[in-house]
């Protein structure tokens, strides 16, 4: 389920229904995680993929609602016959047909990401069986809200729990995994945060950052004290730019838990400066340029202003992957890499 979908459920009026894609075996046209929404109605929002396939979700969802009871469907799509009416994309959906019948974990999901946390919405099934596609097998289903570290802040312990490595694959690929054992079956769901890349320096470095981040789903803003080193027709479309003292930048964005900062600007001065701003707000990531001298010598000063020793550990400097990187475009992707391998919970010291 994305943003999008999350807030088309806590806008809508019950008695609704939330159809999620649990597993594809084969070609598909949704991935798991893909939802929609359903009222009496029909659809409010979202989609699994259109077509036969989504009428059929459609009619279990509306079944749901009748019969005030979840679900669990397969929709087979391996017919071999063009012409016929039997879907032939080639695989099988399997799908979550969830009653929602109360929105409240949702809307502390939504306040957690809203703070820039991660959230896992998980789905206990109980034990599915197996039945032949189509099949619609009757759910007493059981949801529970996790934070990203695994601890449970809504609803009971999932059952059976999922284990670590599961939890960590879903937060990395931002896509819902379901798992079943001899206990039972659980989809764990993510719910994640929009990015933000904060870029403190317009020069080169921060340029080719800029431009090789704009493909990788971050709202991108790079900042400079000076009026040429932060002009738009500097940077792609969809970059946004801000003129003006590094601490009133910083001071004034909206840092979060999924907020990635770096600072490539002019000078130890004003490395000093965004770093010291930087270091005094909640981030995912924080990133900062310079030799190895220069580094040590800022985290003492650091260490001296009064902040938390653990928290001027946290930052990444000298900055990026050692890829032996020396022009700003290497430099960029150094710097994208080491936080990629952040975003996706690994550890490079044990690389």
């Amino acid at each position: 389920m994305d943003l999008q979908e999350l807030q088309t459920l806590l806008g809508a009026r019950p008695p609704l229904a939330l159809v999620t894609v649990a597993d594809v075996k084969g070609s598909s046209p949704r991935h798991p995680g893909s939802a929609m929404v359903v009222s009496p109605a029909g659809i409010r929002g979202g989609s699994i993929g259109g077509g036969k396939g989504e009428a059929m979700a459609i009619a279990a969802a509306q079944g749901a609602m009748v019969a005030g009871q979840s679900a669990f469907i397969e929709v087979e799509m391996l017919s071999s016959e063009v012409e016929g009416p039997a879907l032939i994309c080639g695989g099988i959906n399997r799908m979550v047909v969830e009653l929602v019948q109360n929105v409240e974990p949702y809307a502390l999901a939504q306040a957690m990401v809203k703070e820039g946390r991660r959230a896992l919405v998980v789905r206990s099934l109980g034990k599915l069986g197996r039945a032949e596609a189509p099949a619609t097998i009757p759910l007493n289903l059981e949801l529970s809200i996790l934070d990203e570290g695994g601890k449970l802040v809504w609803g009971k312990a999932p059952n059976p729990a999922p284990g670590s490595a599961t939890l960590a694959k879903v937060l990395a690929t931002g896509r819902a995994i379901l798992t079943e054992g001899p206990e039972g079956a659980v989809l764990v769901d993510p719910l994640l945060p929009p990015e933000k890349l904060l870029i403190l320096g317009g020069g080169h470095v921060g340029q080719a950052l800029a431009k090789a981040a704009i493909d990788l789903g971050f709202e991108i803003t790079v900042a400079d004290d000076r009026e040429d080193f932060a002009a738009p027709g500097r940077f792609p479309q969809g970059v946004r730019t801000v003129q003006g003292g590094y601490t009133e930048i910083v001071d004034a964005f909206p840092f979060d838990l999924a907020t990635y900062a770096v600072t490539v600007s002019r000078g130890h001065l004003f490395d000093l400066e965004c770093s010291r701003a930087v270091l005094r707000r909640p981030f995912r990531y924080a990133g900062l340029i310079g030799s190895k001298r220069k580094v040590a010598l800022i985290r003492e000063q650091l260490l001296a202003d009064g902040l938390d020793p653990a928290i001027v550990a946290s930052l990444h400097s000298p900055i990026g992957l050692g890829i032996g990187a020396e022009t700003p475009a290497e430099i960029a992707i150094s710097i994208l890499g080491e936080i990629i391998a952040l975003r996706h919970g690994i550890d490079l010291s044990k690389a």
